[in-house]
């Protein structure tokens, strides 16, 4: 049966992370972005240069084979992923490599995004307004793809996404 890699995406604070450590915590291995980044030395609260991701993303396709490589059935890509452009790239990777995959929106409204902005967490980092902006300028929700509410409970999202699942890309019970 062939891997999946299920591509998150959505605005920042909508939930991703919560999505992605839950899908964790089920048997998928995640590759968060973000969390490359910060491994780099980026201060993500500021944003990352645009010279810089080609190497992010070189380092999450590296993991994400490894993963594979040590028989995770199920990966996860957490990343805003803002454009049709930069999701088609994932989707494109995944084809090469003989992965299933499925894009997963995180949707959020302006008040929800905004409340959560200003909740105090641990691992959470606080973007700037200019880097907020931006990817809100940028960001276009996808066409096809499994999409969650943000405000729906954690379950219900967990749910949804195994539904939206092919049942010939469904790893068998590994991720419950």
């Amino acid at each position: 049966m062939p891997a999946l890699l299920l591509i998150l995406t959505g605005l920042p604070y909508s939930g991703k992370t919560t999505l992605g450590r839950a899908l964790e915590e089920r048997g998928a291995a995640v590759v968060e972005l973000d969390h490359i980044n910060r491994e780099r030395g980026f201060r993500i609260e500021d944003g990352v240069p645009m010279a810089e991701w080609p190497e992010t993303i070189r380092q999450a396709e590296t993991r994400i084979t490894q993963h594979l490589t040590d028989g995770f059935e199920v990966v996860v890509l957490s990343w805003v992923n803002p454009t049709n452009h930069d999701r088609q790239r994932w989707q494109s990777f995944a084809a090469a490599q003989g992965i299933d995959h499925q894009v997963v929106y995180v949707a959020a409204d302006d008040v929800l995004l905004a409340s959560r902005r200003t909740i105090p967490a641990p691992d959470r980092h606080k973007l700037s307004d200019a880097v907020i902006q931006r990817v809100h300028r940028r960001f276009q929700p996808p066409t096809e793809a499994i999409t969650v509410q943000a405000n729906w409970p954690l379950q219900q999202q967990l749910d949804t996404v195994r539904a939206g699942w092919s049942s010939s890309a469904q790893p068998g019970g590994q991720v419950d």
